[in-house]
């Protein structure tokens, strides 16, 4: 048995750094993928066109004898720790090295590819005031201000350029760029929930009918659950390891970041201090921050 396992060892060493198969000619491949993505912290930034609860006509009666009525509009920052999720995909490509052995470009490989993230964020943060009503709100009349995000998704389209590091073993590392769009979606909402005690607050303060305004506004909140969604122009950067199982098939571990524009898109409410929001309200979501890392399992079969 002892005289057995060093040969064993070595026909093994010889089957994995012994000559790489011979390949199948056309250079056209397929390939799938199935691994795991990590997100980093995400910043959401929002904004609307909200002039506040005294220039709400719901809350005061009296709100066009106020001057600035309606007010600057207001914005705030949710910020959401990293999330992980899938990562799941499929590519078609074309390797030169079929057509040009004996050139640098024939180690190239142009690939067309999809794949699809899922960011399972699944997190609740406070709201923090950054500038407007929303200052105001959080200094006397909120109670409870807070985001929701849910899942981060996104469908993939990339076109890929990868350079194969050739050698006589059965292993090929490469490195590869490539550039693409992302349809993304963000699942996400928020409440701003308002004291039900009116003396707690101190809206109003100084107008003749504040106690009115108080009163009206006292245990009104305003909330949203939607879904956002935005195209993003994305590149990335990969690089991996392939194994050749046959002279048609093999498998490897693939790595990427990858990083995309800025997401923007319009959001509105469902309720705006427990009333419909009016006709001409806007607001606006946006973060820069849809990034990610990703490593997953790679099958290619080549023709």
């Amino acid at each position: 048995m002892r005289r057995v396992a060093p040969l064993v060892v070595l026909v093994i060493v010889a089957w994995v750094f012994g000559p790489t198969p011979a390949r199948a000619g056309s250079g056209f491949y397929l390939s799938s993928e199935l691994g795991a993505n990590f997100a980093p912290e995400l910043d959401f930034l929002g904004d609307s066109s909200d002039g506040g609860s005294v220039c709400d006509p719901f809350i005061n009666p009296a709100f066009a004898d106020i001057p600035g009525c309606p007010g600057p509009g207001t914005s705030w920052k949710s910020v959401f720790d990293g999330a992980e999720g899938i990562l799941a995909g499929a590519a078609v490509g074309y390797r030169l090295w079929d057509r040009y052995p004996d050139r640098l470009w024939g180690r190239f490989r142009l690939e067309l590819e999809y794949f699809y993230r899922e960011s399972a964020y699944d997190r609740t943060a406070s709201i923090l005031s950054r500038s407007g009503v929303a200052r105001d709100k959080l200094s006397n009349e909120i109670v409870r201000a807070e985001e929701r995000l849910g899942s981060l998704t996104s469908h993939n389209l990339f076109g890929n350029v990868y350079f194969d590091f050739l050698n006589s073993s059965r292993f090929t590392p490469y490195v590869g760029f490539g550039v693409g769009v992302g349809f993304t979606d963000l699942d996400n909402g928020r409440i701003w929930a308002r004291n039900s005690d009116p003396d707690q607050i101190s809206t109003g303060a100084g107008l003749p009918n504040a106690e009115e305004i108080r009163n009206n506004l006292a245990g009104t909140a305003s909330s949203v659950q939607t879904t956002n969604n935005d195209t993003l122009f994305g590149y990335q950067v990969l690089f991996g390891v392939d194994f050749a199982l046959t002279e048609s098939v093999s498998l490897g571990v693939k790595g990427r970041w990858v990083n995309f524009l800025n997401f923007r898109d319009d959001a509105g409410l469902d309720l705006l201090r427990s009333h419909a929001p009016p006709d001409d309200y806007v607001a606006r979501r946006r973060t820069d921050d849809i990034e990610m890392f990703g490593v997953s399992v790679n099958l290619k079969y080549h023709f």
